[in-house]
């Protein structure tokens, strides 16, 4: 077995007591105060997670044609100073990962997931995309919450929503994945615990993936492996307004051909009518259409069962039972976000 990847921040959060769970070969905090409190903490005020298990790479402006041909949306429009949220695209269609993209002027910051940085890397080689791999010589922590633009904003200039920035020590932009406002910092590891103990002198408190994983839940954001994956597509995943790219790009033919038969799978969000979760992997059904379930948890806000399933076909209504360990439980399909 493989020794698991670690942080320049591990032995930090050893010194708060965080429990650590291996997430796609790192060694990564799960919690420090528990998963209740910390969600709290971002709805409520402003938290920081330790997401350096990210990949980061640096890609080269010249070649933004032959990258915008491997997602499908549109990179060579926006403007140097914004961040863009898209999906790298199969032949077939499907997610190879999603991402986002950090646009300057001279280059590209790729940000993609842990569980992929090898298929993102080898993909671009592929395609005879250049690169330099900051993973292991940078951070990226995320601070987010309600007050997290007032906090950080004492530390560095702010830039509008979805934009990005730089700093003598910081490359950044004002993204997230929890539903709030924040900023998400790469920063040299020489840099990261100084700046980790400046946010929480300023009440920022640290917290870790299961908080992150709830918030995202919540704020009705896909997870990697869970609401996309090798054999689901953007338009599978509701995520059609990610389909922007105007030119030819990897996987345009199934996609358009999934946006004009609508003969595809169906990503929806539900809530349930009682205490029990329908966890990953449980089945269910909606009128005659069966699916299964990709996310759900407790919601803390709503006080409430909530998830993502993905149908075989698009149901005809918006009830739905959930099998729960042999247990038919009632739910209901939402065509809004949880938190709207």
């Amino acid at each position: 077995m493989s020794e698991l990847k670690t942080t320049s921040l591990y032995e930090y959060h050893l010194s708060k007591n965080s429990k650590m769970i291996d997430f796609a070969g790192w060694s990564m905090p799960f919690s420090y105060d528990g998963t209740l409190k910390e969600h709290n903490y971002v709805r409520e005020s402003a938290g920081y997670f330790d997401v350096s298990h990210m990949g980061r790479l640096r890609l080269s402006y010249s070649q933004i044609d032959d990258i915008n041909y491997l997602i499908c949306s549109e990179l060579r429009d926006i403007e140097n100073t914004k961040a863009l949220y898209s999906i790298f695209t199969s032949q077939s269609g499907t997610a190879i990962d999603d991402v986002i993209f950090w646009k300057f002027e001279d280059d590209l910051i790729l940000i993609c997931n842990a569980s992929n940085t090898t298929k993102i890397c080898n993909h671009l080689d592929s395609n005879s995309i250049n690169y330099d791999d900051l993973t292991n010589e940078t951070d990226l922590i995320a601070v987010q919450g309600k007050d997290a633009i007032g906090i950080v904003g004492e530390m560095m200039s702010i830039p509008n929503k979805f934009s990005t920035a730089q700093h003598s020590k910081y490359t950044y932009a004002r993204t997230g994945y929890t539903g709030e406002d924040g900023v998400e910092v790469m920063l040299d590891q020489k840099d990261t615990l100084d700046f980790v103990q400046q946010l929480e002198s300023k009440g920022v408190k640290p917290c870790g993936l299961g908080s992150r994983d709830t918030l995202r839940l919540e704020a009705s954001l896909p997870l990697y492996g869970f609401e996309l994956t090798d054999d689901i597509s953007p338009v599978e995943a509701g995520l059609k307004w990610t389909i922007t790219n105007r030119s030819e790009y990897m996987g345009k033919d199934a996609i358009d051909s999934q946006l004009h038969t609508k003969e595809h799978k169906y990503l929806k969000r539900f809530t349930l009518n009682a205490k029990q979760i329908a966890r990953t992997g449980t089945t269910c059904k909606s009128g005659d259409s069966t699916g299964i379930v990709t996310s759900g948890n407790i919601s803390p806000i709503l006080g409430k069962p909530i998830g993502f399933a993905l149908f075989e076909t698009n149901p005809s209504d918006n009830l739905v039972e959930f099998d729960i360990r042999g247990n038919l439980i009632e739910g209901n399909l939402l065509e809004k976000r949880f938190l709207s």
